[in-house]
């Protein structure tokens, strides 16, 4: 799998001590990302839309922690990073000293970085068959 990228995904989680969302960031280096402009029917009108497409491949990637699958960290598990539908991407490496940010913080952060912020749409763990050469996780966003 060809990379071409370095992102940073920001996992949701509930902080009791707050009783907010906030967002832990995971930098993950050598993904592999596309961008297409798509036209979409949204209540009945066509409207353009980027969509794209990110896959972390499970041999080649730097991800200084492991993956837990999403119903293990939404319980509350910290130690790890994760994938689910509404969690925020930065094309780019976040290179703050915050371990947890609220999504006003990371958009602000996006903004003044001049950097593309994605939100997760879908995603597939392909890490549980084929060889360890085509594992991989695929994350589609908008």
């Amino acid at each position: 799998m060809t990379t071409n990228a370095n992102i940073t995904i920001f996992n949701a989680k509930y902080d009791k001590a707050t009783r907010a969302e906030v967002f832990i960031p995971t930098v993950i280096r050598n993904v592999s990302y596309w961008e297409n402009e798509a036209t979409n029917p949204n209540d009945g009108v066509w409207t353009d839309a980027s969509v794209y497409k990110i896959r972390v491949p499970f041999i080649g990637s730097e991800i200084d922690k492991d993956y837990i699958p999403e119903e293990e960290f939404y319980k509350g598990s910290t130690e790890g990073w994760s994938i689910r539908k509404g969690d925020l991407i930065i094309l780019n490496e976040y290179d703050g000293e915050e371990e947890s940010l609220s999504s006003a913080a990371i958009k602000a952060y996006a903004e003044a970085k001049k950097l593309r912020l994605i939100t997760v749409t879908e995603y597939a763990n392909n890490t549980i068959r084929g060889s360890d050469s085509v594992k991989h996780w695929r994350i589609g966003g908008k």
